[in-house]
C-alpha cells in the first residue's frame, strides 16, 4: 500500500512541476505590448531592475495608551455556586 502511495505522490509532483512549466512558457509566449514602451515593463526587465532601498525613517515607533488606569475593574456581578434543590440523604445502609 505504501508503494502506492509513494508512487501516487511522484506522479502527482511530476504533474504540478510540468503545469507550473507549461503555464510559464504560454505566458512567455503571449506576454505582448500594446504600447512601445517596452523598457518600462517589469516583465522583460525583471533581471535589470536595481534593487530598491528601503525608505530611511527618523521617527520612532510610539507607542499608544490602551487604559488610562492600571487597576481591574471588578466585576458587576460575581457568579454563585450553583444550590441544590434536593436535600442531602443518608448513605445507604449494607
Amino acid at each position: 500500500m505504501t508503494r502506492k502511495r509513494s508512487i501516487r505522490l511522484v506522479v502527482a509532483a511530476v504533474a504540478v512541476l510540468m503545469l507550473l512549466v507549461f503555464a510559464t512558457t504560454i505566458g512567455g509566449i503571449w506576454h505582448h505590448h500594446a504600447s512601445s514602451s517596452e523598457a518600462a515593463c517589469p516583465i522583460c526587465h525583471l533581471n535589470h531592475q536595481p534593487v530598491q532601498r528601503p525608505v530611511a525613517t527618523t521617527r520612532a515607533p510610539s507607542l499608544a495608551v490602551a487604559r488610562s488606569s492600571l487597576e481591574a475593574s471588578a466585576p458587576a456581578e460575581a457568579p454563585a455556586p450553583p444550590i441544590r434543590a434536593v436535600p442531602a440523604r443518608a448513605p445507604p445502609s449494607a
